[in-house]
């Protein structure tokens, strides 16, 4: 990788790390598909006047990628937030198990060369989660451990997805799957949750900032960065500087949220 690829694979762990800590308090005001929903019209809406090439990956191929990258990801991955039993802490780490699940699927779809370099990474990667898991004094509720596991193999098989499925660049991308995850969302949401209405109406100003700072944060400048760097190296080199997130929603969830960070979370 050269240096500028390098710097530019600094910045997704960057906006993921925020807009994920700071998507906590947001999903429960806001129900989790809903709240998608608004933060991809908002993607759409702006990549549709800005972005004016048209999509060159096929529509079946956008919809495949949107379902598991947007739609099914999103939705696992935010119940499993918005729940008490999580704290966004615990979550930023557990989420790290999508880089293993990358590595892999990127192995079995992209037939990517996998050594012992790769197998030890991963294997410590899943060690990590399984401490995190285990905490015996503040361990995460079973249910929403799973849901975010799920969702991060649903990420993962989705970015190689659309690594190989794709043929847009960045912006082309993160276009293609908002437009292709609209009306996936729109009937989730519709199907499944309640209280949409009541939500816009009672949100405070705080509450819309947090809803705003996701969207443009950890969703648009997230994935700009991210899908143009897939377009530039291979997922076994993009992947592991996901890895850092923790670090920053750490430091995110205990000046903004005010979650206390132990000894253990911290090894």
């Amino acid at each position: 990788m050269t240096r500028r690829q390098i710097l530019l694979a600094l910045m997704p762990p960057l906006f993921f790390g925020t807009g994920f800590t700071i998507a906590k308090p947001a999903v429960q005001h806001f129900p989790p598909l809903f709240m998608m929903l608004m933060v991809y019209a908002g993607i759409a809406i702006a990549l549709g006047l800005t972005y004016r090439e048209k999509f060159k990956t096929p529509i079946l191929s956008i919809i495949a990628i949107s379902a598991f990258s947007v739609t099914i990801q999103g939705a696992l991955l935010f119940w499993g937030l918005r729940s008490e039993a999580m704290p966004a802490t615990a979550a930023n780490l557990i989420l790290q198990i999508q880089i293993p699940f990358a590595v892999l699927l990127d192995w079995l779809i992209m037939k990517a060369k996998l050594d012992a370099r790769k197998l030890i990474g991963t294997a410590i990667a899943v060690l990590g989660v399984a401490i995190v898991i285990g905490l015996p004094e503040q361990a995460p509720g079973l249910v929403p451990t799973i849901m975010i596991i799920v969702s991060a193999f649903c990420w993962s098989l989705g970015q190689v997805l659309a690594q190989f499925l794709g043929r847009d660049g960045g912006l082309g991308q993160l276009k293609a799957n908002a437009f292709g995850a609209l009306p996936q969302l729109a009937l989730a949401t519709l199907l499944i949750e309640q209280g949409q209405w009541q939500s816009l109406t009672s949100a405070s100003a705080a509450q819309w900032a947090m809803l705003a700072f996701v969207g443009i944060v950890g969703f648009y400048l997230a994935y700009v960065c991210w899908f143009s760097l897939l377009r530039q190296v291979r997922m076994d080199e993009a992947a592991p500087f996901i890895l850092l997130m923790p670090v920053v929603g750490f430091v995110t969830a205990y000046v903004v949220l005010g979650e206390a960070i132990s000894l253990i979370q911290v090894a």
